[in-house]
């Protein structure tokens, strides 16, 4: 027994010895190499900047002629300007992207077996802004959410065929994934001014979706431009009645960048909306009447004002209606009362601190 607890302890003290010299090892090495990248980067960058001005930088003997740590650094400093530049100097940029082999390395990455890989891929593609054939992106990016998006991305910045078309239907490839936050970003960028193909998608589709995914696609709508006809959002009105609080509300709000189409807003059943037992849904509603407007939607905020049972819905509704510009109602019931001096105490800090700056 005493034997196997010794062997135990010496396995036990072998291991610590070893992971804290391999911590202490990586520490090291990635403290030369940070101190090593810092010193590159202040010539690497100021050599590129100068390049840019040339008709012919000669990029490739440039680059060979750079260590492993400075054409790392190089490649970082080119990353980086392709955020921020545009014009001649962006072109210049991604010259050397296809001269040092970058673009082609990346197009090679989109094959990748590690998600990492692939990922790495499509961010230089992204950034450089060049196209790749929806038929390769389908091959190799539609395995995992994240490529979608990140391919969807790259539709929506190389002004591909059709790139919100396919780009939409890249993003809600399974229909069970929900978006991240860059997908929903993608999402909208693909369809601001144009939501003919998220439109289209989520009528077709929508009803097989995950729940979430439909919630995010409703709300997306709510904020991007349609000039199709009427017939294209009859889909809508049903949801209306759907049993999740989530998707009625959702659909409010996808509903809200139409109040010009009256024979839609005729149909919107208003006093079902107002009346709606969740309080998330009538938060919507407060919302979509903010946004049309109109001298009947301000009567029916001024409703939720000094109806509505639940504290934050009426918060919602009191903010929506000061907003507008409209006087708020005058009321005895203590808690709405308290509601209204509360929006009223906010509308006056906000004016003292933009008077104290001005």
């Amino acid at each position: 027994m005493n034997g196997l607890l010794w062997t135990v302890f010496v396995v036990i003290a072998v291991v610590t010895v070893f992971v804290g010299f391999l911590t202490l090892s990586l520490s090291v090495f990635l403290f030369w190499f940070d101190g090593r990248r810092t010193a590159a980067r202040a010539e690497i960058a100021p050599a590129i900047l100068t390049r840019l001005d040339q008709d012919d930088p000669e990029w490739d003997g440039w680059y060979r002629e750079l260590s492993l740590i400075e054409r790392y650094v190089a490649r970082q400093v080119v990353a980086s300007y392709l955020r921020r530049i545009r014009g001649h100097e962006r072109a210049q940029l991604v010259r050397f992207a296809e001269d040092v082999g970058i673009v082609d390395h990346a197009r090679s990455l989109l094959g990748n077996p590690l998600l990492f890989n692939r990922l790495r891929g499509l961010v230089w593609l992204t950034l450089l802004e060049y196209p790749v054939s929806i038929e390769r992106l389908r091959a190799t990016s539609t395995s995992h959410p994240e490529t979608r998006a990140a391919a969807a991305r790259l539709l929506a910045v190389s002004d591909a065929p059709e790139a919100s078309q396919n780009g939409t239907a890249l993003l809600c490839w399974s229909g069970e994934d929900r978006l991240s936050t860059f997908g929903l970003d993608t999402l909208y960028q693909l369809n601001n001014t144009d939501a003919t193909a998220l439109l289209t998608l989520t009528a077709t589709d929508g009803v097989w979706w995950d729940e979430g995914l439909l919630v995010q696609a409703l709300t997306t709508l709510g904020y991007c431009q349609s000039t199709q006809e009427l017939a294209q959002f009859e889909w809508l009105l049903p949801l209306l009645e759907h049993d999740s609080p989530r998707v009625r509300s959702a659909t409010l709000i996808a509903l809200g960048q139409h109040g010009w189409r009256w024979r839609l807003r005729d149909r919107i059943d208003v006093e079902r909306a107002l009346t709606d037992p969740e309080p998330q849904v009538r938060t919507a509603a407060y919302d979509l009447f903010s946004r049309w407007g109109d001298s009947d939607s301000i009567e029916w905020l001024q409703y939720g004002v000094v109806s509505d049972p639940d504290e934050r819905s009426r918060l919602a509704a009191v903010r929506f209606l000061n907003r507008s510009g409209t006087s708020l109602p005058e009321a005895t019931d203590d808690a709405v009362v308290r509601t209204i001096d509360w929006v009223r105490a906010e509308h006056a800090t906000q004016r003292r601190v933009t008077t104290g700056w001005t």
